[in-house]
């Protein structure tokens, strides 16, 4: 296997620089920086008729293996879903986040994360590649554009919070913007994913 050259390391670098930062700020509270992660995360993987990806680029895309946290969802409880997110380690509170990465989990070819179902909503499954490109190409991470149906589906709340006022008085809010919180889960699994980050140094 030819050995990538010093140039294409450098940028792998840089774009895992990008996610490890903006997975930073995210946690700091600044939660839009979900979007820059996804921008990063299209340069690793995304290839067009006129554009090749950056592993691609690298000559490693179909055998580099990356961290899964998704689970596999049996057909025939896909069939009965409306909506549900296969990401394990999710935390319900004030907000929706998700626990650090066990150790342990298991590994997939960078082909087969990208095209994994990570998201159900009214019995449609989103990849990993749609969400990144939802966020990237629609949502500002890189373009703006109208939202269709993908996005939508990923910015409209089907999670709720009620919040008790002073006056005694309560509040339903919707938690919108789920793809936010899936992109900086997808942040942790390429950050923790030992061949990628071997083939940065």
């Amino acid at each position: 296997m030819q050995k990538p050259t010093p140039e294409l390391v450098k940028q792998l670098r840089r774009q895992l620089d990008f996610i490890r930062n903006s997975a930073s700020a995210y946690d700091a509270g600044h939660s839009e920086e979900a979007l820059r992660i996804g921008v990063a995360i299209r340069v690793l993987l995304h290839d067009t008729k006129f554009s090749s990806s950056l592993l691609n680029q690298m000559g490693r895309k179909e055998s580099l293996k990356l961290i899964t946290t998704a689970k596999e969802i049996p057909e025939d409880l896909l069939a009965e879903l409306d909506f549900g997110e296969c990401l394990a380690g999710m935390v319900i509170g004030s907000s929706i986040e998700y626990s650090p990465v066990p150790d342990g989990m298991p590994t997939l070819s960078c082909i087969e994360w990208w095209a994994q179902p990570v998201f159900i909503r009214d019995k449609v499954m989103y990849t990993r590649k749609d969400v990144v490109l939802s966020a990237a190409n629609k949502d500002g991470g890189a373009h703006v554009d109208e939202p269709d149906e993908k996005l939508q589906a990923l910015q409209t709340a089907f999670w709720t919070k009620t919040q008790t006022n002073a006056d005694g008085k309560t509040t339903t809010i919707p938690m919108e913007d789920n793809h936010f919180r899936m992109l900086r889960r997808f942040a942790d699994e390429l950050l923790l994913s030992s061949e990628l980050l071997v083939l940065a140094n």
